[in-house]
């Protein structure tokens, strides 16, 4: 009567055979290949000349959320730009499934009361990924403190927004479309350039009503590069 051992080593031989004649299973059968989405683009303001393009990898798109300030130092003075202050949500992922959709959330949120948290929207919920303010020298901050990372930003690029663009509840006109490159004399962290795009309100007034400061409800989209 044949031992255990050799019953387990005969089991185990034809097995072998059995797997070495088995027909290979194809190697996509077990990694399926899935399609990878277009990296999004900044849309086109339809000026000419338009925004520049860039090299540089796109790493977030935001949804800016705030107020342009403007100072007045009389009634019946030009407003004169001060800067602006903006919650910035998070909307990488929708950008990358929708631009169309990115693109309709500014001329809905500017109507919107400014989030204390998220941007909730039928989009989709928004995190804040960060804030946009001008420190005490008027160099525009992006501080993108969920990710880390922080850009001071100077002017680049500059054109009108179209003139399809919503106007905002004070009916004054959208701010212009922005290229920001980092700052040669400060420290950028994680991002080297930023576009302000499809912005909604913003504009002052053509003429100030009192002196003092005055606030102008936006939104716009932003995207940032690395």
């Amino acid at each position: 009567m044949p031992s255990v051992r050799t019953l387990l080593a005969g089991f185990v031989a034809t097995a072998l055979i059995h797997l070495s004649t088995a027909t290979p299973i194809p190697s996509e059968d077990c990694y399926p290949t899935k399609p990878v989405k277009a990296t999004p683009t900044i849309p086109s303001s339809g000026n000419t000349p338009d925004l520049s393009t860039t090299n540089l990898t796109l790493s977030y798109v935001a949804i800016g959320r705030g107020v342009q300030n403007y100072t007045c130092a009389s009634p019946s003075a030009t407003p004169v730009a001060l800067g602006a202050i903006a919650t910035l949500f998070d909307a990488t992922t929708l950008a990358y499934e929708s631009e169309a959709l990115v693109h309709a959330i500014p001329p809905l949120a500017v109507y919107m009361p400014q989030p204390s948290s998220n941007l909730a929207l039928a989009a989709g919920i928004f995190k804040p990924l960060g804030h946009h303010y001008f420190d005490a020298a008027g160099t525009p901050t992006f501080d993108l403190t969920a990710v880390g990372k922080i850009l001071y930003g100077a002017k680049s690029g500059d054109v009108k927004a179209p003139g399809t663009a919503n106007k905002g509840p004070a009916g004054t006109g959208a701010v212009d479309w922005l290229e920001l490159s980092k700052k040669a004399t400060y420290t950028s962290v994680g991002a080297q350039l930023a576009y302000r795009v499809v912005t909604a309100g913003g504009n002052a007034p053509a003429v100030c009503s009192k002196a003092g400061v005055i606030t102008v409800q936006y939104a716009a989209e932003y995207w940032f590069y690395d």
